[in-house]
């Protein structure tokens, strides 16, 4: 399985996994894939296999989707897989531009909308729901910090960009609590605003509560912030015209059935 990223559109692949990659191998690497991923994109063109089965991710889906593939003991779909992990609007742009994919996982439902109106792929599937929270960075873990702290003595904080339902979500929790967010700088997607409060680059961010379960650099969360009464469902489509739809049957059986329930749960998201 090879995971494309693109850089200053430059496409290459980061991580090529085999049968033999255990889910705990997964998670010493995925750490540095999350560093990578903020500005993680593939061209239309891609330049891959035309008979590879490409999933396109939303990049909060980076570690569901790393443990379903890690997963696959028998290799039949690993093996020839093709994860393409961007913010969902980019993934959108993507495929509007003629990129192909086979299976498109996005968070928040008007994308997946979106998707519908091409008419190019099955009606979608929800299968997970997180939540809004708000993280500070190392140094300030630990500090008794409200919301209001942040916007009112002068923390540099980072958010998605609008276009994505990260960023879509962080506005509502801004407004509901009457907050400026003009001055938080923007991003293409949740785990680059994960990776920039990681590395202390912002003192906060706004980022799934799954993304803050999955940092294992030692961020905080602040309590009470009231941000986990904001949710976002991820929700799963499956091209009319899949070249692997043998293959696109078995990971997506993988999951919705045992396997992803339990990677679902174990990773923080909730099931509707």
């Amino acid at each position: 399985m090879a995971i494309h990223e693109t850089y200053s559109n430059v496409e290459f692949p980061v991580i090529t996994t085999d049968k033999n990659r255990t889910r705990d191998s997964w998670r010493v690497t995925r750490g540095l894939l999350s560093i990578a991923l903020g500005a993680c994109m593939v061209t239309a063109g891609c330049g891959g296999d035309d008979h590879a089965l490409r999933v396109f991710a939303a990049s909060s889906m980076t570690d569901f989707m790393g443990e379903i593939l890690a997963g696959d003991n028998e290799g039949s779909v690993a093996h020839s897989a093709e994860l393409n992990l961007a913010g969902s609007g980019t993934l959108l742009l993507q495929i509007d531009e003629g990129a192909r994919a086979d299976l498109v996982v996005l968070a928040g439902s008007d994308h997946m909308k979106h998707l519908m109106k091409s008419g190019d792929f099955l009606p979608p599937t929800e299968f997970a729901i997180t939540y809004l929270s708000v993280i500070v960075s190392p140094t300030l873990k630990g500090q008794r910090l409200s919301v209001h702290d942040l916007w009112s003595e002068g923390f540099q904080g980072a958010m998605c960009i609008v276009s994505a339902p990260c960023g879509e979500l962080a506005m509502k929790f801004g407004n509901s609590l009457s907050l400026d967010m003009k001055g938080l700088s923007r991003e293409p997607n949740v785990r680059a605003v994960l990776a920039k409060v990681e590395r202390g680059d912002v003192d906060f961010g706004l980022v799934y509560e799954t993304d803050f379960l999955a940092s294992r650099a030692g961020v905080g969360e602040i309590p009470g912030s009231e941000a986990s009464n904001f949710s976002t469902a991820y929700s799963f489509a499956i091209s009319k015209d899949a070249k692997a739809a043998a293959r696109v049957k078995t990971l997506v059986d993988s999951i919705t059935g045992e396997a992803g329930r339990r990677a679902l749960s174990e990773l923080g998201f909730k099931q509707p």
